[in-house]
């Protein structure tokens, strides 16, 4: 138990001193800020559905059911436009051929032209279609019911008929409903992004500093081993990592309304992310003899992590190929498992594999940086 509280003391105080680095706050805070709302606006989800979908319907059918099936077509939520000829502008457009009618009459296949202007809503003209195929349904169905007679004055004495088949439509089982975009996307990617270039940087430099300034060694006249004075230096780099991630978030919370999905597995993914991190701090903090080299690294790995790990954009927008490249990096474990928390409905069954490959990396590289670890020049 002592040794317990003096490595908590030592983790303690390493990060109550980065902490109180004004210049830590503009780093962790103040910087990511700005990318944050850069990502966010640049990928934002622009395609939000009217709660009215528009649609044009220009009918040069020569017959009877023309008219019918543009009133099978109307509905909630639809507004039904017709037109003699093709507008000069529009935002989806269906055209009924002028054979329409002969066609049914004669029970021959047919294609009906529906067009959507290249900058309107695909999410509104996915609801114009599902409304489509549910009048082509009903359609058939009535037009199987009843032959050539006379549909119309036989569904007026018999109502029931009417809604004799109905069309329902739904997403599969974790679908994605809302494209990775906007805040919820930024946030997470800047924090990921954060963690490593911050912790690298304060972590591995006082490392460095401690060494070079016989902290180090001096620990070592106190009760703590060497290796119980890795294991504090790592703890107070690992909360390092944790402050970052929670500063950012309940900011993202306040401004921009961030929805994480799950939060306490959200939580849980940037922790076990930060602990691979702060052991690669103190690697990279033992190697190391010199500041630049340290920030340079820092700045390169974590901007390679990055944007290739989907901190800057959807993983999901990018080739396969660069997908699987992006595997060799921490970050493409950790966004990817928050990118299913938040945009498919994920809970912890789906983002075992990622705690799993974050949590051996956290160990390999532990071990590595305990070995690395060293008390003096």
């Amino acid at each position: 138990m002592k040794t317990l509280r003096r490595i908590l003391h030592v983790a303690w105080n390493d990060l109550r001193i980065m902490v109180s680095d004004k210049v830590f706050f503009f780093w962790s805070l103040v910087f990511p800020m700005l990318f944050i709302v850069l990502f966010g606006l640049l990928f934002k989800a622009s395609d939000s559905a009217p709660a009215v979908a528009e649609v044009t319907v220009v009918n040069r059918d020569q017959g009877r059911w023309g008219a019918y099936f543009v009133d099978k077509i109307k509905g909630p939520g639809l507004d039904v436009k017709s037109e003699a000829a093709v507008p000069a502008e529009f935002n989806r457009l269906l055209i009924l051929p002028a054979d329409f009618s002969a066609k049914i009459e004669a029970r021959a296949a047919q294609n009906l032209d529906f067009k959507k202007r290249e900058d309107a809503s695909t999410k509104a003209a996915a609801r114009v279609e599902t409304r489509l195929y549910q009048a082509i349904a009903r359609m058939l169905s009535e037009i199987v019911l009843y032959g050539d007679g006379d549909l119309t004055k036989f569904l007026d004495g018999h109502a029931e008929f009417r809604d004799i088949v109905q069309v329902k439509t739904k997403f599969p089982e974790k679908t994605v409903t809302v494209v990775p975009s906007g805040f919820d996307h930024s946030i997470p990617g800047t924090t990921v992004q954060f963690i490593m270039m911050m912790v690298i940087i304060y972590g591995g430099i006082t490392v460095l500093e401690d060494r070079k300034k016989g902290v180090l060694a001096r620990l070592l006249t106190s009760p703590l081993s060497k290796g119980e004075a890795f294991q504090a230096k790592l703890l107070g780099r690992w909360g390092m990592g944790v402050v970052q991630a929670l500063i950012l978030i309940v900011v993202g919370k306040i401004l921009f309304k961030l929805n994480l999905g799950h939060l306490p597995l959200a939580l849980l993914v940037l922790a076990v992310f930060a602990l691979a991190i702060a052991a690669l701090s103190i690697f990279i903090g033992s190697v190391f003899a010199k500041e630049d080299l340290i920030i340079g690294l820092a700045v390169l790995l974590a901007n390679i992590f990055a944007g290739l790990g989907g901190c800057w954009w959807p993983n999901e927008i990018v080739p396969l190929g660069v997908r699987r490249v992006a595997m060799i990096s921490p970050a493409y474990w950790a966004m990817d498992a928050l990118t299913k928390l938040r945009f498919f409905q994920g809970g912890l069954g789906d983002i075992l594999p990622h705690l799993g490959i974050l949590l051996a990396l956290s160990i390999v590289l532990s071990v590595v940086a305990a070995r690395s670890f060293r008390i003096q020049d």
